[in-house]
C-alpha cells in the first residue's frame, strides 16, 4: 500500500467524505481520488498537488510528504538485517534496497524559487519522518527537503526529497547545495536548493537548471548554513 494510498483513506475518513465527493470538491476528474485508492494513481504532479489537498482538506505539503513516505515494511525482513554501519554501502541490484527505520526528518518544504516568492525555512521543527535511506544510517544530523517546483529539474524532480547532512562533507565549487540565510531580527531566513558557482568578492554566486543560465548572488554575510546536498546513489548506499 502506497504512502499516498494510505493517507488519502485516513483524510477521508476524518472529513467524512467519499473520492467522488472529494474529487468535486477539489475541482478534479470524478474517477482522480477513487484511482488513488484502487492503487491505479500512486502519485500526483503540479496543479494537481493542491487540488488533491483541497479535495482532502489538507496543505500541500502534507500530500506531499505522503508522497515519499515509504509503507510498512511487510515482507518480514528482520531490523538486524539492516545495514547499521554509518554510510553503508550495498551492491547494485535490480531489486530495491532496504534502508533503516522511519526517523529521517523532513525539516522543510522546499519551492526552490526566487527570495521573496515563500522558499522554505528551516526552523528545526520536523514535518514529518520518512525512512532513512541506506547511505544514512547512523548519520543522525542528516534529514529530507521535499522540491516543490521544477528549477532544478531534470536532476531534482517536483515532489522529489533531497537529503543533506550538517555534519557531512562541506560542498565544493559545482555541487548542488542547500543555502540557508539569515533572516531580519533574528528571524530564519530563505533557504534554496542551487548549484554552487563560486565564492568570490565578497558574495555565495549560485545556479539553477531550469530556466537557464539562471543565476543568484547574495552577499556572504548573510548566508547563515551551506549544506551540500547529497547525491542520491549516496544516499541509497549504491557502491557505485
Amino acid at each position: 500500500m502506497s504512502g499516498l494510498k494510505e493517507f488519502t483513506q485516513e483524510r477521508l475518513r476524518v472529513t467524512g467524505r467519499n473520492p467522488f465527493e472529494a474529487a468535486k470538491i477539489g475541482g478534479l476528474e470524478r474517477s482522480f481520488v477513487n484511482d488513488i485508492l484502487i492503487g491505479k494513481k500512486q502519485s500526483v504532479r503540479g496543479a494537481k498537488i493542491t487540488q488533491l489537498a483541497e479535495a482532502l482538506d489538507t496543505s500541500v505539503e502534507a500530500v506531499i510528504v505522503a508522497m515519499v513516505r515509504h509503507p510498512s515494511n511487510s515482507s518480514g525482513t528482520a531490523r538486524n538485517e539492516l545495514p547499521s554501519e554509518v554510510g553503508a554501502r550495498i551492491p547494485l541490484t535490480a531489486h530495491p534496497q532496504k534502508g533503516g527505520r522511519p526517523d529521517l526528518a523532513v525539516r522543510g518544504i522546499a519551492l526552490g524559487g526566487k527570495e521573496g516568492d515563500g522558499d522554505f525555512q528551516l526552523n528545526g521543527d520536523a514535518l514529518d519522518y520518512i525512512p532513512r535511506p541506506a547511505g544514512l544510517i547512523g548519520r543522525p544530523e542528516a534529514f529530507a527537503v521535499i522540491i516543490r517546483n521544477t528549477s532544478m529539474e531534470p536532476v531534482y524532480k517536483h515532489g522529489w526529497p533531497i537529503f543533506v547532512d550538517p555534519k557531512g562533507r562541506k560542498p565544493v565549487e559545482g555541487e548542488d547545495v542547500l543555502i540557508e540565510l539569515l533572516g531580519e531580527g533574528g528571524e530564519n531566513g530563505p533557504a534554496f536548493i542551487k548549484t554552487l558557482v563560486a565564492r568570490r568578492g565578497g558574495q555565495h554566486v549560485l545556479s539553477q537548471y531550469n530556466p537557464p543560465p539562471e543565476e543568484l548572488r547574495f552577499d556572504s554575510a548573510r548566508v547563515k548554513n551551506l549544506y551540500r546536498v547529497i547525491p542520491y546513489p549516496e544516499a541509497m548506499g549504491l557502491a557505485v
